[in-house]
């Protein structure tokens, strides 16, 4: 009994022990169903436990010996990671009691100093990011506006310019207030603006150059002033003189393309003494009515290009800047302003020292076809007068120049010619002269008389006196005058009857005192003395009142103009009648003549 006490004191005490154990749910489970069980089984149960354990025991001592190495590696894996903990987590005590204060110290100043700036950054950029569309579209309009300029839709690109300017003009507006970020804010904002203006600049430029281009009509130039009127890039009166200095300059440049294609310069001068060779005289008139022909053809070309020119300058500049407010109804805007009336003025001078210049020049030098050219001046100066530029009054004085100077230059290369040639011949200086028989008189006729030697009043003033075909060289220079008068009928102004008198006179007292010379120098006997009256009678009382009579008669008309009147005609020009050189040479004659009667 007292060993049974002792076992449950013991099993008390185990128990008492084993009172954390026990709180298993797989005990409490075990001795819940102790008491339901039989005797038997509560008595084997003790044996049971016991071979139990040994059994385990025995299990645990044979694993010990056969995976000690595992044991062993075991503990030393457990020791390594108990250091590893303790260093961890003295590491840890000291980021917590150092390290964690000393980054939030620096987080706080780092706030404290930096943290607004980069606020805003971010804020200024989340406002990019949120306006990228819109800033992109902004930063195309340079690009777009370049593009509209090389495919002409000039409006289009003054829409996009005007757009970006107001957006432009916002943005500042909205930037004035801080003035801290104006120079950082509206770099973007002045980087626009010079790009829009580069663009604008360029879109100027390629307007101005369209007034340049020769090929363009009304419509074109109107629509480029337009343009360059919306875009203020000039005032009126500036726009009129590009306009009318580029029309003028395209005009020129035409004008000069037809003066190179001819081979001829509108700034020549003309030359009196033209160097025209031939044989006879015959060959330099075909000579000088070939060139005469070239000439004329391109004064017809030039007189067309300058007039359908200088009429589209005149109203195209009228209608652009002249006529405006009635195409386009009132406006209040300072462009709609008339330009000033003295480029109008200086317009129409301008234009006619186009047209002047080469007419003085080459005028004389397309005789005898001045009658062509004559009628197409007088409609061009028609055509021009509908626009105000009426020039017929100064037509008059070049064309009778002209008439003159053609008339002077056939007088020179025709009869002064083959009179000189024959007394190069017969009456040289160097040589001694040969006898007036042998070439002043024709050897098939009788020596007329001095009574017969006059000229008949009632003769045609156009038919030659036949007596000159005694004295050869009378008769041939006289062919040559007569030519050249025949050339004259084609275009002869009254106004030139002057100029053509005094060229006639002027060649007929050179013939008649070189003749005179050789009569006075010839120590021939009486016989050729008559001879030379009788040539110097012919000469004075017959061929030079023909060819006087013929002028004012047979080639401008005058009827019944008696020799006297005649001759009034032609002093008109003159001081005096002793100053006239023709009339000197024929006193000599006269002279001369009524000393050996």
């Amino acid at each position: 009994m007292t060993e049974t006490d002792g076992e449950l004191s013991t099993l008390q005490d185990l128990l008492s022990q084993s009172q954390g154990t026990l709180q298993t749910p797989e005990n409490v489970t075990y001795l819940t169903q102790l008491p339901s069980l039989p005797l038997s089984d509560l008595l084997a149960a003790p044996a049971a436990l016991t071979t139990q354990s040994h059994t385990i025991t025995s299990s645990l001592t044979a694993l010990t010996h056969t995976s000690y190495p595992k044991f062993l590696s075991l503990h030393k894996s457990s020791t390594v990671l108990l250091n590893s903990l303790s260093l961890l987590n003295s590491s840890l005590d000291t980021f917590l009691d150092t390290a964690l204060p000393a980054l939030d110290d620096a987080a706080r100043v780092f706030r404290e100093k930096s943290g607004p700036s980069v606020i805003e950054e971010r804020q200024k950029t989340r406002v990019v990011l949120e306006q990228q569309d819109k800033l992109r579209d902004l930063l195309d309009i340079p690009i777009l506006i370049d593009t509209c300029c090389r495919n002409g839709l000039y409006s289009e690109a003054l829409t996009l310019a005007a757009h970006a300017t107001n957006v432009l003009t916002a943005l500042c507006t909205l930037h004035s207030e801080e003035e801290e970020s104006i120079s950082s804010s509206l770099q973007l904002t002045r980087s626009l603006q010079g790009e829009i203006a580069s663009s604008l600049h360029s879109m100027r430029l390629l307007l101005l150059s369209t007034l340049f281009e020769p090929s363009k009509k009304l419509p074109a130039l109107w629509k480029a002033v337009q343009f360059l009127r919306r875009m203020q890039a000039m005032s009126e009166d500036e726009l009129a003189l590009t306009f009318a200095s580029a029309r003028i300059e395209c005009l020129r440049s035409a004008l000069q393309n037809l003066e190179r294609d001819a081979g001829v310069s509108g700034n020549a001068t003309f030359d009196p003494n033209d160097n025209i060779t031939g044989t006879t005289a015959e060959d330099r008139e075909k000579h000088l009515d070939r060139q005469a022909d070239d000439v004329s053809r391109f004064l017809k070309r030039y007189i067309d290009a300058w007039r359908e020119g200088a009429y589209d300058i005149i109203t195209q500049y009228t209608t652009i800047f002249l006529e405006r407010s009635h195409a386009g109804g009132p406006s209040t805007s300072t462009s709609a302003a008339q330009p000033n009336p003295v480029i109008k003025q200086t317009l129409l001078p301008t234009l006619l020292s186009l047209l002047l210049p080469p007419l003085r020049t080459h005028l004389g030098r397309a005789y005898p076809h001045l009658a062509p050219l004559s009628t197409q001046l007088a409609y061009c100066s028609s055509a021009m007068a509908r626009v105000g530029l009426d020039f017929r009054a100064l037509l008059s004085r070049l064309i009778t120049q002209a008439v003159v100077d053609g008339f002077t230059r056939d007088l020179r290369m025709g009869a002064d010619r083959e009179w000189n040639a024959m007394l190069s011949k017969y009456a040289s200086g160097k040589n001694k002269s040969a006898a007036p028989s042998t070439w002043l008189i024709s050897a098939v006729q009788h020596l007329p008389s001095l009574s017969t030697l006059v000229t008949q009043s009632s003769a045609p003033a156009r038919v030659p006196p036949e007596i000159l075909t005694s004295f050869p060289p009378l008769a041939i220079t006289l062919n040559a005058y007569l030519r050249a008068l025949n050339k004259l009928r084609l275009l002869a102004p009254f106004n030139a009857v002057n100029g053509v008198i005094s060229a006639l006179e002027s060649s007929l007292s050179k013939t008649g005192q070189e003749l005179f010379t050789y009569a006075m120098e010839s120590g021939s006997s009486d016989k050729e003395l008559d001879i030379l009256r009788a040539g110097g009678a012919a000469y004075a009382r017959v061929m030079v009142p023909f060819l006087r009579r013929a002028v004012v008669e047979g080639v401008f008309g005058v009827p019944n103009a008696s020799q006297a009147d005649s001759g009034k005609m032609m002093f008109t020009t003159s001081e005096s009648k002793e100053d006239n050189v023709l009339e000197i040479v024929l006193q000599k004659w006269e002279n001369w003549l009524g000393d050996g009667t």
